[in-house]
């Protein structure tokens, strides 16, 4: 795989970053170029190196049996933390991920006197990025270099590019509420998830694409944020993790992983009584069911995050979920493999809090949780994989690239 010199050009309103990707394997029917788009105010904080494309692009490489050859700039404390990165992805996964050799052609320092200096966060709306920002605001991070001035929200990621309504509507809501609390909401386009769609699972490929937008605004980010996905007490091999994302820093930007020692329920009961996060929690991953910041309020991420919300009091509350809510709705939830982990924080939460009405409801619902899941291991895997591609044909799939519309 060959990463071409990036280049920058503006259009529409717009600074874009691309980089010409080639494969050595043919009929992979992938886009010709990888880019980031920013609005065009962006442009003084973008250098334009190759920083952001080999973080991106080195599980793809991995995922493929390619050597990974990057023509452009290379911070060498990322081509240094490139060879640890793969060799901790190959040990997680070691039937998918091949080890690659990387090769870059020129080594070089971003020159300090042109680094960034801010606080910069990942942001979604869900829950984790939620909790990220909310306590490195003045007011909960004393540490004035911690504390963050813009929360950048990606298309691209959960939100194919071809869904301009469901991403203008919760930027819209995004912009609304933190520009009172001093927070610049950054909007970013890309088509890196389109990229890793069929040959890399999206929650092994999404770490370092998620590093990578904040790679290329290098100009303006210090500290980049990356909201944590698990707990140390549930700690998994996963994409985004504390024990790798910090390999992808360069000398002037380094990549923080945010949260990991809280757990997810503790989380949302912290955001539980904050009024922006009332306005805008977006934790559904239902596509046809989900718009802008309104929740489809049945999904199991909605389930599981409104049955906190409800044993804390404050989820008639939140704007995003539909109302009325109750012990029957917490019946019908099904959890999915990790609730071994929800199920005793939830527990402990209702407990702590007196709501004991809950508790029946929630191990009634881990129970099924149980059962469910129990069945689905007892279908052969052969089986198992001819239903889901049956069911879930990649020619559906929203970020096959053929599914993108050619203005974009």
């Amino acid at each position: 795989m060959i990463i071409s010199s990036p280049e920058i050009t503006l259009k529409d309103g717009e600074v874009i970053v691309s980089a010409n990707i080639k494969f050595n394997k043919p009929a992979l029917y992938k886009p010709e170029n990888a880019w980031f788009a920013f609005p065009e105010s962006y442009l003084p904080y973008i250098s334009g190196r190759a920083d952001a494309f080999a973080a991106s692009f080195l599980p793809l490489a991995m995922a493929v049996k390619e050597d990974l050859h990057i023509e452009g700039p290379l911070s060498p404390r990322l081509a240094c933390g490139l060879q640890e990165y793969q060799l901790a992805l190959n040990f997680w996964y070691p039937k998918q991920l091949a080890l690659v050799d990387i090769q870059a052609a020129t080594l070089t320092v971003l020159p300090p006197e042109q680094a960034g200096q801010s606080c910069v966060s990942l942001f979604s709306g869900g829950v984790d990025s939620s909790y990220t920002l909310m306590t490195h605001l003045p007011d909960r991070q004393p540490n004035p270099d911690f504390q963050v001035r813009y929360a950048l929200f990606v298309k691209g990621f959960d939100i194919p590019l071809q869904n301009r309504a469901d991403y203008t509507a919760s930027l819209k809501i995004f912009s609304e509420q933190l520009r009172p609390l001093g927070v610049e909401v950054i909007p970013c386009r890309t088509n890196l998830h389109y990229f890793s769609s069929g040959l890399l699972n999206w929650g092994i490929a999404h770490g370092g694409t998620i590093i990578s937008t904040g790679l290329v605004l290098d100009k303006l980010i210090r500290y980049f944020l990356v909201p944590s996905s698990y707990a140390l007490v549930s700690l998994t091999h996963w994409g985004s993790s504390p024990m790798i994302d910090h390999w992808l820093s360069t000398e002037t930007l380094q990549a923080l992983h945010d949260g990991t020692p809280i757990a997810r329920v503790d989380k949302v009961t912290a955001i539980s009584t904050w009024h922006p996060a009332q306005q805008f929690l977006r934790v559904c991953v239902d596509d046809s069911q989900r718009y802008g910041v309104n929740n489809c309020s049945k999904c199991e991420k909605c389930l599981r995050t409104m049955i906190v919300l409800e044993i804390c009091g404050t989820l008639k509350s939140f704007k995003t979920f539909q109302q009325p809510f109750g012990l029957w709705d917490i019946i019908r939830w099904v959890p999915p493999y990790d609730s071994l982990v929800w199920f005793p924080q939830m527990l402990q939460c209702a407990r702590v809090r007196g709501k004991t009405e809950y508790i029946f409801p929630i191990w009634f619902a881990n129970l099924r949780g149980k059962l469910w899941n129990w069945l689905r291991k007892m279908i052969p895997k052969p089986l198992f994989n001819y239903l889901k591609k049956r069911n879930f044909p990649y020619q559906k799939d929203l970020f096959n690239p053929a599914n993108m519309d050619g203005n974009l």
